[in-house]
């Protein structure tokens, strides 16, 4: 209540627009981490052994994501590949099917995470490649039929989470639908696909319209040009009905989607022509460069990232947080860039110390925004990507100073003035003005130099 007091008397008294802002997604899909357990999988961070979620969250994680399938234990012969693979049935004992995927989802609840939930519209794994129709599904063969069963499905899916007290916070609709889905009706990113994307965002809203939407396709085959598309359609099926789609999520992965000033390149662009927030979807390398890329989005535009399966991929030349090791999974040096973004970014979320804590800069943060925003200690305050700004850190550390200040609200500079940061130190506001020569300042409210 205090520092929604100390916003509003500064909103007042400087006559300027505020704007709460949400916290910098650090997230994770770890779908597979229900399976691991019956099989006995254990998790170690250091010599410390622990339940996956937790170890994430002592980290820094604030975000699951979790993958859901249709009827993971339908089967269909006909789809082997070149390889003689193939993707059917997903699971025979139904992992990422809606019971067990509610089951995981309350576990994230109950520590106190937010919750990314994503339909595939499929028995079986959809991605760029293929998009297969459920088999329960395979009598519906117009739009018509498929748009209703997307809706119906989608609402009355989301209904068992809600009883559950698991409603998620977050919904995908379709999964790496680059190239449609719920093929071959929905195939390719036309009038069909649009239909049944606004079937599912309104069987998600049929449920709770608070529900944040995520479109997702992966970082090759123009995205803007596909967001275009996808929302002109969409406005053509429903008036403003593109307006429904609140974050734009990309597929990150090196070995197809090239280097990370690829993927800053891509949001870029998006981000110069949308009002939308962006996110990278999945992403299992180059963390903390990722990561920075996303933060640093102008704006306030990025909304953060998920880590795909950190505790185990190591396909297509990615790097996991976790290895193998003596019967375990047990984190590597890679886990620990976690807790220096926390503090980098400004979150609130502080993580547990770790001795092996790999040491990193902090990130210039400063805006040429033409409004000045304050959000809570749980923002984050993005950073233009510009070679002419002056670099510099805008954190000050708890133990910089025998005073212990932390932060409470960060604010987002207009024109002329950058990298300003509110801090309280238990008894007074400080202000933090970054110069142009990257050194700082710290004023109190009264205009005083600490």
């Amino acid at each position: 209540m205090g520092n929604k007091i100390l916003l509003l008397t500064l909103c007042l008294a400087t006559g300027i627009v505020c704007a709460q802002n949400e916290p910098y997604v650090l997230g994770a899909d770890i779908s597979w981490m229900q399976q691991r357990e019956n099989e006995r999988v254990k998790y170690y961070r250091g010599n410390q052994e622990g339940d996956l979620l937790t170890l994430l969250k002592g980290v820094g994680f604030n975000y699951i994501r979790l993958r859901l399938f249709v009827d993971p234990k339908a089967t269909d012969a006909s789809k082997v590949d070149n390889s003689g693979w193939n993707p059917y049935p997903y699971s025979a004992a139904g992992y990422c099917g809606l019971d067990s995927t509610i089951k995981v989802a309350k576990r994230v609840k109950a520590a106190g995470m937010k919750f990314l939930l994503d339909f595939h519209y499929s028995d079986t794994w959809a991605d760029p490649g293929k998009q297969y129709k459920p088999v329960s599904w395979q009598s519906l063969n117009t739009v018509a039929l498929l748009s209703d069963k997307v809706r119906s499905y989608t609402k009355e899916s989301l209904q068992k989470f809600k009883e559950a007290g698991a409603l998620p916070d977050m919904v995908q609709v379709g999964n790496e639908v680059v190239h449609g889905m719920i093929h071959p009706e929905g195939k390719n990113n036309g009038d069909a696909f649009a239909r049944l994307v606004l079937a599912g965002i309104n069987g998600v809203k049929d449920v709770d319209p608070n529900i944040k939407i995520m479109m997702h396709t992966i970082n090759s085959e123009n995205p803007l040009n596909w967001l275009n598309t996808l929302k002109s359609n969409l406005n053509k099926v429903e008036a403003n009905a593109a307006n429904k789609i609140d974050v734009i999520g990309l597929s990150y992965y090196p070995k197809w989607h090239g280097n990370v000033d690829s993927l800053k390149r891509v949001m870029t662009a998006i981000s110069k022509n949308h009002n939308i927030k962006i996110a990278v979807a999945e992403y299992a390398d180059f963390h903390r460069e990722v990561n920075d890329a996303v933060y640093n989005l102008p704006e306030n535009e990025g909304l953060g990232t998920f880590a795909w399966e950190p505790q185990e991929f190591s396909g297509d030349d990615s790097k996991p947080l976790f290895d193998y090791t003596n019967g375990a999974r047990r984190s590597n040096a890679k886990l620990e860039l976690y807790p220096k973004m926390v503090t980098d970014y400004g979150l609130s979320n502080i993580p547990s110390s770790s001795s092996n804590t790999p040491s990193s800069s902090s990130k210039a943060q400063s805006s040429s925004s033409s409004s000045l925003q304050i959000s809570s200690s749980s923002s984050h305050t993005q950073s233009s990507s510009s070679a002419d700004e002056p670099s510099s850190s805008s954190n000050i550390e708890s133990s910089s100073s025998s005073e212990d200040i932390t932060p409470v609200l960060n604010v987002r500079a207009v024109e002329n003035v950058k990298s300003i940061r509110i801090y309280f130190d238990g008894s007074r506001v400080l202000i933090k003005k970054t110069l142009p020569n990257g050194k700082a300042r710290i004023f109190d409210l009264k205009g005083d130099e600490r």
